[in-house]
C-alpha cells in the first residue's frame, strides 16, 4: 500500500470529499481510510484477483441455493464504519435490506461479512485495524485471506479459526457453507 503524505489525520467527511486519485495510466485508485489515514491501494495483481474470484463465485452459488438468509456478495464495495474509518474490502457480504436505492458512495456501517485477500504491499497494522473496526461496527466475521500460505482467517467476535488445504471453510454467518481452502486458490 501506499500511504498518501498527510500532516493531519482526516474524517471521513473531509476523505469523502477528497478528489479522485489516479496511477500513470489513469486508472482510479481504491483509497481507504483507516483510523484518519488515507491509503491509496494499488490495482490489484492477477493472482490477487483469481483468488477474489474463486471465493466470489462460491459465495455466489451458496447464497443463490439459500435466498432466505436475505444476503448478496459484492466485490469492492465502499463502507463508512466510522468518523476515521471508511474501508472497501475484497469481497463483502450484507443483508439485501441495506441495499441503498439512492446514489450513496459509501455504504453506512460494516458488512455483516468483510472478506480482505493479502497482497504483498499490505501492512499487518492496517489489517489488525480493519479487522477490528469491522468486527466492533457490525460485521459477524471477518476472513482473511492469505495467498502465500493458502489460508484463511475467520475473526468473529467470539473466535478466531484457521482454514487450511483441503479443510472446508465454515461461518456461523452462512450456515451449511462447506467449501475446501484449496479451491479459493486455485489459479485455473
Amino acid at each position: 500500500m501506499v500511504t498518501m503524505a498527510a500532516t493531519t489525520l482526516l474524517t471521513s467527511d473531509q476523505f469523502l470529499a477528497l478528489p479522485e486519485e489516479f496511477d500513470q495510466n489513469g486508472n482510479a485508485l481504491f483509497r481507504e481510510l483507516i483510523n484518519g489515514e488515507v491509503v491509496s491501494m494499488p490495482h490489484a495483481a492477477q493472482r490477487h484477483d483469481t483468488i477474489r474470484s474463486n471465493i466470489f463465485e462460491a459465495l455466489i452459488v451458496y447464497l443463490r441455493d439459500n435466498r432466505a438468509l436475505g444476503l448478496k456478495a459484492f466485490p469492492d464495495s465502499q463502507f463508512l464504519l466510522t468518523g476515521n474509518d471508511a474501508f472497501i474490502p475484497d469481497l463483502s457480504v450484507f443483508s439485501i435490506k441495506r441495499l441503498s436505492t439512492g446514489v450513496q458512495k459509501y455504504v453506512s456501517g460494516a458488512p455483516e461479512l468483510a472478506i480482505e485477500v493479502v497482497s504483498p504491499s499490505e501492512s499487518a497494522i492496517h489489517l489488525r485495524v480493519k479487522t477490528d473496526a469491522y468486527l466492533a461496527n457490525g460485521s459477524r466475521s471477518v476472513w482473511i485471506v492469505f495467498p502465500e500460505v493458502r489460508s484463511v482467517m475467520v475473526y468473529t467476535q467470539d473466535s478466531v479459526r484457521e482454514f487450511k488445504a483441503d479443510q472446508p471453510i465454515t461461518d456461523p454467518l452462512l450456515p451449511g457453507f462447506s467449501t475446501p481452502v484449496s479451491a479459493f486458490f486455485e489459479l485455473t
